[in-house]
C-alpha cells in the first residue's frame, strides 16, 4: 500500500472544520516509510447538496439520505484519480440525539458505495464522538470528558467495543505554536498588533455562546459580568481584548462591541463571526452570521486583518480565556498558551454535561485556571500551568496501524 488517502465531508462548523483538518495533518506527520503516505482532499470532497452538513436526520428515510451521499461521492470520482481509504467524519456536538445515527449511517453509506463500485476498502473514522452503538464506523475517538460513569464501565466490560474505541484527553484539533506564530507573523495583523507589543501583560477573552438548541446560552447580564471582569483586568495594567465566535449572540456582539467604543479602547473588542454579505454565510445557520448596527465597521475590519484568533495568542504574556460551552480551551491548553476557562455562560448539565466535565478536567489538573479567580496579580507567563497532551498524532497512528493490517 503505497499511498493512503484521507478525504471527509464539508462541514459549515468551524470547530468540526479544525478537528479533521488536525487529524489529516498528524496523518501527514506519519509519512516515515513507503506505505504511509497520506494525502488528503476537504473541501472538494463532496458537492454540498441540502446546504449544510449532510446527516440521515434531515431525511425522510435512509434511501433518500443514501441517494444524495451516492451523488456526492459520484461527483468527487469525477475529480480525483486516488481511491481513498480513510473516511473522517467529525461528530456534531450539539446534535448529540441522533449524532450517533448521523455519524453511523454516513460511514454505512460510504462503504456500501464502495462495495457497489468495486472500490475495495474504506476504513471508517469518526473524531470526537460520543460513546454509543457503531456498526459502520471502524475507529471512533471519544474524548475522556464526554464519558458518564456509565460509558466508562460499558467500555471496561466490553472488549469488543474497546477495540474500535481510542479515549483522547482533551479533544483533537488543529492548534498549535507553530500554526500560532504563523498567524501572528502575517503581514496583514503586525499592524495592529503592535499596540499591544508594550510590555504589559496580555488577557484575550474568546467567547462562545450558544448552539440551536436551548441547551447553551449567554445571555446579556453574563456578557456584562465578562466585560466588567475585563475592565477590571485593564485597569490592573492588562491589555485587555474580547473577541466574539461564530456562536456568539448578535445582542452580545453589539454589547462588547458597543462597550470598547464607549471605554475608548480600555477593553479591545474584534469580530470573528461571518458578516450577512459574506458568500460564505449563505451555507450557515442564521444564527451563526451576524447583522447588527456595527456590520459596516466589521467588514471594513474584515478586509483590513481578517480575524484576528489565533495570531493574538502570538503576543508574549498572554492569558487565553474560554468560555466553558466552547472545546477551544483544548487548543491553548494543549499548545502551552495559559489558559483560563469561564463558567459565565448558562449550559443545561441534563443535556451537556460535558461541558462541565471538561472545565473540572482542565482546572482541577492543573491545566487552565478558573477565570472567576484569576486575579491578574500572578502575570500569565508565570501560572505554572501544566501542557495538555495533544492526542492528534496518537489517535493518527492508530488509525496507520489498522489500515497497515
Amino acid at each position: 500500500m503505497k499511498n493512503l488517502v484521507a478525504f471527509a465531508p464539508p462541514t459549515p462548523n468551524l470547530g468540526e472544520l479544525n478537528q479533521i483538518r488536525g487529524i489529516f495533518t498528524a496523518l501527514m506527520q506519519c509519512q516515515n516509510d513507503e506505505r504511509k503516505r497520506f494525502a488528503f482532499n476537504l473541501a472538494v470532497c463532496f458537492k454540498n447538496i441540502v446546504g449544510g452538513s449532510l446527516r440521515l436526520s434531515s431525511y425522510e428515510n435512509y434511501e433518500d439520505f443514501k441517494a444524495d451521499v451516492f451523488r456526492c461521492l459520484d461527483y468527487y470520482f469525477s475529480k480525483h484519480v486516488l481511491i481513498p481509504r480513510i473516511f473522517v467524519m467529525a461528530y456534531t456536538q450539539s446534535d448529540n440525539i441522533r449524532g450517533i445515527s448521523n455519524v453511523d449511517s454516513m460511514c454505512r453509506a460510504v462503504k456500501e458505495y464502495y462495495e457497489q463500485n468495486r472500490l475495495g476498502w474504506i476504513y471508517t473514522v469518526a473524531v470526537n464522538a460520543k460513546l454509543g452503538d457503531y456498526r459502520w464506523t471502524d475507529l471512533i475517538l471519544v474524548a475522556g470528558h464526554m464519558l458518564s460513569e456509565a460509558d466508562k464501565d460499558r467500555l471496561a466490560a466490553d472488549e469488543e467495543l474497546k477495540k474500535k474505541v481510542f479515549v483522547s484527553e482533551g479533544i483533537v484539533h488543529n492548534m498549535s505554536r507553530l500554526y500560532i506564530r504563523q498567524k501572528f507573523r502575517q503581514k496583514k495583523v503586525q499592524t495592529l498588533l503592535t499596540k499591544y507589543k508594550n510590555g504589559k501583560p496580555n488577557v484575550v477573552f474568546v467567547c462562545g455562546g450558544r448552539v440551536a438548541g436551548p441547551e447553551i446560552r449567554l445571555p446579556l447580564e453574563n456578557a456584562e459580568k465578562i466585560y466588567a471582569k475585563m475592565a477590571e483586568l485593564a485597569d490592573k495594567g492588562y491589555n485587555s481584548v474580547i473577541l466574539n465566535g461564530p456562536r456568539t449572540p448578535n445582542e452580545v456582539t453589539d454589547y462588547f462591541c458597543e462597550q470598547s467604543l464607549l471605554s475608548g479602547g480600555k477593553v479591545d473588542f474584534y469580530n470573528s463571526k461571518s458578516l450577512s454579505h459574506d458568500k460564505g454565510s449563505k451555507l450557515l445557520e442564521p444564527w451563526r452570521v451576524y447583522r447588527g448596527k456595527f456590520e459596516e465597521k466589521f467588514g471594513v475590519e474584515q478586509k483590513q486583518y481578517g480575524a484576528i484568533y489565533p495570531a493574538i495568542l502570538g503576543l508574549e504574556n498572554t492569558l487565553a480565556v474560554h468560555s466553558f460551552d466552547s472545546f477551544a480551551s483544548c487548543e491553548t491548553a494543549s499548545s502551552g498558551i495559559p489558559t483560563a476557562i469561564c463558567r459565565w455562560v448558562e449550559i443545561d448539565k441534563n443535556i451537556r454535561p460535558d461541558c462541565y466535565r471538561l472545565a473540572d478536567l482542565l482546572t482541577n489538573g492543573g491545566y487552565a485556571v478558573d477565570f472567576a479567580d484569576f486575579d491578574g496579580r500572578v502575570e500569565p507567563k508565570d501560572l505554572k500551568l501544566k501542557l495538555l497532551p495533544n492526542s492528534n498524532l496518537e489517535f493518527a497512528k492508530r488509525i496507520v496501524k489498522e489500515c497497515l493490517v
